[in-house]
């Protein structure tokens, strides 16, 4: 009977021993997690992006669950920024919102998913269906935190989004009036001016508009066109121009 107490007492405290061992084990690993991450920081703000990602990767596949898994993700998602690449950062930043949805990053990962969409989104010369990605997502920021410091960042995203979509409506306008197919000309230069209002190219656009109606023979509209261009247009070169077409509008029978 004694020797089955005394077996017992070593065998506790074998287990006792094992689990101290496994709590220490446990407080070192996630000393290190946090440790890791603090030097990852230190080297993203020094501008070593590739140091900062390695650490900073090597963190989220170690440490699941940790509490600094959402800082590790933030600070990825901006070394990717860092290093130019919008596409890895959007990853990251969309991985950051859609798993910790009350970090204290979220707000900015929010404002910089949209911002990494823009950056990501390709010329006015090629397809636009990632330009317009990024304008929804730059709306639904704003839409969620409109009185974000970030704000007025993402409301000029928005406006570059909006003038390269103008910017591609027009140049479609330009190529049908190369080619003498001013109706066509016509329905995309409407596009621009009723879709893009603050785009800078509108007064070009009714300018443009008002030159395809006379050759159409719709000189009333082309008039209509130019007198509210001229009502709401300030630029003299414009003004002179637009004047121009009035008097050609005019001779049109």
């Amino acid at each position: 009977m004694k020797n089955f107490t005394v077996c017992g007492i070593v065998a506790t405290g074998l287990l006792l021993s094992s689990c101290a061992s496994t709590t220490k084990s446990q407080v070192k690993h996630l000393y290190e997690c946090s440790e890791k991450v603090h030097e990852a920081i230190e080297k993203y703000k020094k501008k070593r992006y590739s140091s900062a990602q390695f650490l900073l990767t090597d963190v989220i596949a170690k440490c699941p669950g940790h509490g600094s898994t959402d800082t590790a993700l933030f600070y990825l998602g901006k070394s990717w920024l860092g290093m130019k690449k919008p596409d890895e950062a959007k990853l990251e930043f969309d991985r950051l919102i859609q798993s910790f949805s009350q970090s204290p990053f979220n707000e900015e990962a929010n404002y910089l998913l949209g911002y990494s969409s823009y950056k990501a989104s390709s010329p006015w010369y090629l397809d636009q269906t990632s330009t317009k990605d990024a304008l929804k997502k730059l709306k639904e920021f704003m839409e969620t935190f409109p009185q974000s410091p970030f704000a007025d960042s993402a409301k000029a995203c928005i406006d570059s989004c909006n003038e390269k979509l103008a910017r591609k409506e027009y140049e479609a306008a330009v190529f049908y009036e190369k080619v003498a197919q001013f109706d066509a000309a016509i329905v995309y230069l409407k596009n621009v001016v009723e879709t893009y209002p603050e785009s800078r190219l509108v007064p070009r656009a009714k300018l443009s508009m008002a030159a395809d109606l006379i050759e159409t023979k719709r000189p009333a509209e082309a008039d209509a066109v130019l007198e509210e261009l001229l009502d709401q247009n300030h630029d003299e070169a414009i003004a002179k121009k637009a004047r121009t077409l009035k008097l050609r509008a005019q001779k049109k029978p």
